[in-house]
């Protein structure tokens, strides 16, 4: 068989997987076998085509994964953990709290630090932030 054509088999295969499966992971083995053909174009034998093709085809899946995965990255948005939520709500006091106390958030207790003047109980406060496990509040 014509390496030119077995070559060319290879990549054809592996792109209509490629595309079948979605997964673009094959697609690399198609770019392994362009450079396969090239190879044999510029008169190298059998052996040094299979050895370019298994680098170009490792170095292509590495590219192919670094860009996906940065791709797949951004996309996803980030889900927020549960007291990150609580961030801009504003809680009545329970208590008097000067700089730590308690307040009750969805049924929670938290401790938390006061940013700014001293809140009376029965006040509202605003949850401007976290630090540690603590839920940073001002009035």
């Amino acid at each position: 068989m014509d390496p030119i054509l077995l070559w060319v088999i290879i990549s054809i295969a592996a792109l209509v997987i490629d595309i079948i499966t979605s997964s673009f992971f094959i697609a690399g083995f198609t770019i392994g076998g362009i450079f396969a053909i090239i190879t044999q174009t510029l008169g190298g034998d059998m052996p040094d085509q299979i050895f370019v093709f298994g680098v170009a085809s490792v170095l292509a899946i590495m590219v192919e994964y670094m860009w996906f995965r940065k791709k797949i990255k951004k996309s996803i948005p980030k889900t927020p953990r549960m007291e990150e939520e609580y961030i801009g709500r504003e809680i009545t006091a329970e208590e008097d709290i000067d700089k730590q106390g308690r307040i009750k958030v969805d049924g929670i207790y938290w401790t938390v630090q006061n940013e700014g003047s001293k809140v009376e109980k029965g006040e509202k406060v605003k949850i401007v932030g976290i630090r540690g496990n603590k839920l940073l509040i001002k009035k």
